[in-house]
C-alpha cells in the first residue's frame, strides 16, 4: 500500500487517501474472492488513484471479484469491465459498457475521426448514406460524426483511407459509461 514510511505514525494522524489505503490492505489482507467497494478512490491524488486501480485489477487478476460503487462515472469507465447502471434503485442496464450502448438504437453512433483534412472527410462521408452528422473537432483536427449504422460506417471509412484520406485514429465518442447514462436515464441526474 506504499505506507511503509509512514508505518511508525498513528493511524489518526493519516491524510483521508492514506486511510482509503489502510481500509483496502485490511480488505485484502484475507484474500476475499468478492471485494465490495464503496467509492474506494474518495480523497486519494491522482497517483494512489492509478496505484489503487493496479491493486483493483491484481485482485481480479487473482480471482477476486471486485464489485465498486461509485457514482464518478468517468472512473468507472477506467477501472470496470462490465457495468450495472441503477436509476431510483432500478436496474437500467448490465453487461460490458459497449455492448450495452449497442443496444441503444434511438441515439445515433458518435465517432471522433482524426484525419489531415476533416472538413474533405465529411464531404465524402455525406456521400454515403450511413451519416446523419458531422461537426469538426474544436481542434480543427477532428470530425465528430454521428450515424445509425455503425458498422457500415465503418465499411464507407475504409473506403475513404483508400482514397487518400489520411485518417490518424478512429474512435467512439459516446461508449462510456457516462454517456450510456445520460442516453438511459438522462441528463438532469449526472452528477459532473
Amino acid at each position: 500500500m506504499n505506507l511503509v514510511e509512514a508505518s511508525s505514525r498513528n493511524i489518526a494522524g493519516y491524510s483521508k487517501g492514506m486511510r482509503q489505503r489502510i481500509r483496502l490492505a485490511q480488505a485484502l489482507a484475507h484474500n476475499p474472492k468478492v471485494l465490495v467497494l464503496d467509492e474506494p478512490l474518495n480523497g486519494l491524488d491522482p497517483l494512489a488513484r492509478s496505484e489503487m486501480i493496479a491493486m483493483f485489477r491484481a485482485a481480479a487478476a487473482q480471482g477476486c471479484y471486485v464489485i465498486i460503487s461509485s457514482h464518478i462515472l468517468h472512473e468507472v469507465d477506467v477501472i470496470s469491465d462490465q457495468v450495472i447502471l441503477l436509476s431510483n434503485g432500478y436496474v437500467v442496464a448490465e453487461g460490458q459498457i459497449q455492448s450495452v450502448r449497442s443496444e441503444i438504437a434511438e441515439h445515433p453512433t458518435q465517432i471522433l475521426i482524426r484525419c489531415d483534412r476533416p472538413r474533405a472527410l465529411a464531404a465524402r462521408l455525406f456521400e454515403s448514406e450511413y451519416m446523419i452528422e458531422a461537426s469538426v473537432h474544436k481542434d480543427g483536427r477532428g470530425l465528430l460524426v454521428k450515424t445509425l449504422d455503425a458498422d457500415r460506417f465503418y465499411l464507407a471509412l475504409n473506403q475513404l483511407a483508400l482514397d487518400g484520406i489520411e485518417i490518424e485514429s478512429i474512435a467512439p465518442a459516446d461508449d462510456d459509461v457516462l454517456s450510456v447514462y445520460e442516453y438511459l436515464i438522462g441528463n438532469e441526474e449526472v452528477v459532473r
